[in-house]
């Protein structure tokens, strides 16, 4: 429940944001906008794909079996391995734009962004290291909490107290001021949950090891964000950035959706990888049991309020230029009430060892995405893009959800 009123207070900063971005760039440019973010969120992928993943499942066995050398390897193994995966990335994504295989615009705006991809890297190692120590509301201050609530601080001011007009191209800037000041908060986080564990311990490395057990989580993640910033990449790709806009502002609504299951994810992420370890199937199903009931009883009652009511929400949240949003967030709705029932599907494989299981079915996703969004998009925009997201969606949490059961015997789904 700490971790959920935490992400609450995210979550509402964030969506506070996008509407204050909204309102002041409009349809065009905010879609622009968004096209960037997504692009630089792809850039970012080697850098922070499977890497959380195998840090709270590695972390938390050691911790729990008191393997201090090989925690303190692992730790210091990370922060150089994200340092050195977003210098390659930084050169890929220069060099693209050097080729110009944007626009301008999105050309300038990618070239200002290029910083992100480190921040983000190391941001996302900050908060799996101190979740696999089993602080889970503490792990989300800095992504989740002061990243956008220095983000909304300062785009407020220019909005609000100043004769300035805010342009994507300050966004930009602000986002990578607020990440610069989460890091330095994370930083201090992470030294202060792994004292006690690594201050007078010699490293012990298995860089093989952890690059092996690393692949699988890498392609899932990889795999995974693709088939969510897809959409948005390829309604860039075919021109329609106005749509992006109402698609990003849809999405902004139905991530609200997710708040318990991401929630109750960051918690019952190591309980699970422990107990299993353990084998203790009983408790471990008791914990699944008790977070999808969870997260069902908050997420799709709001789901429902927002397929009946959408229209006006984003009306009066964003403004009635925004209204077409409203189609594609009903669409959205529907395949994140499956989701959200289906409870951590992907979690679960992922934390019991049966990581290619994940990838499988996200894989046929990404196939499945790919065909939709080709066939869809061209005719009908936004909407053929939500038909696309909210199919994968269910396609996937159906067939992980059955490869769970198969594998561990553990159900996942709703059950009162």
């Amino acid at each position: 429940m700490g971790t959920i009123g935490i992400q609450l207070g995210a979550k509402g900063a964030t969506l506070v944001t996008a509407i204050l971005f909204a309102r002041a760039l409009g349809p065009e440019e905010f879609g622009r906008y968004g096209f960037v973010m997504s692009i630089i969120t792809l850039a970012a992928l080697p850098t922070v794909a499977g890497l959380p993943q195998l840090l709270v499942r590695e972390i938390s066995q050691y911790t729990l079996y008191g393997q201090n050398a090989l925690l303190s390897g692992l730790l210091k193994w990370s922060n150089r391995y994200v340092l050195l995966i977003s210098m390659f990335s930084i050169i890929i994504i220069y060099t693209l734009a050097v080729l110009n295989l944007w626009d301008e615009a999105v050309k300038a705006l990618i070239l200002s962004a290029f910083l992100l991809i480190p921040l983000k890297g190391g941001l996302s190692r900050q908060g799996a290291v101190i979740n696999g120590f089993h602080r889970p509301e503490l792990a989300q201050l800095p992504t989740l909490v002061l990243a956008p609530i220095f983000a909304l601080l300062v785009s407020s001011w220019l909005y609000f107290y100043t004769s300035e007009d805010l342009t994507s191209q300050k966004l930009v800037y602000i986002q990578i001021f607020a990440h610069i000041s989460a890091a330095f908060l994370g930083i201090m986080i992470v030294n202060l949950v792994t004292r006690q564990s690594v201050a007078i311990t010699t490293p012990i490395y298995r860089i093989k090891k952890w690059h092996k057990a690393l692949l699988p989580f890498t392609i899932i993640t990889v795999v995974g964000t693709m088939n969510s910033e897809l959409t948005t990449v390829m309604l860039g790709f075919f021109g329609f950035e106005e749509s992006i806009g109402y698609f990003r502002v849809a999405v902004t609504g139905m991530t609200v959706l997710a708040l318990s299951l991401t929630a109750v994810n960051s918690v019952s992420g190591p309980k699970i990888a422990s107990l299993y370890k353990q084998k203790n199937l009983d408790e471990t199903q008791n914990v699944l049991t008790q977070s999808v009931r969870l997260s069902v009883m908050t997420s799709v009652p709001l789901a429902g309020f927002l397929i009946l009511f959408g229209e006006y929400f984003i009306s009066f949240l964003f403004g009635k230029e925004y209204i077409p949003a409203a189609s594609i967030l009903s669409i959205l709705c529907v395949g994140q009430i499956v989701n959200v029932s289906m409870g951590s599907v992907g979690l679960v494989l992922n934390m019991t060892g049966n990581e290619k299981f994940a990838l499988r079915a996200q894989l046929f996703n990404l196939v499945l995405m790919i065909g939709l969004l080709v066939t869809l998009v061209p005719f009908y925009q936004g909407i053929g893009a939500a038909i696309a997201v909210s199919s994968g969606m269910v396609f996937w949490n159906l067939l992980m959800a059955y490869d769970v059961y198969r594998l561990t015997g553990l159900k996942t789904w709703i059950r009162f």
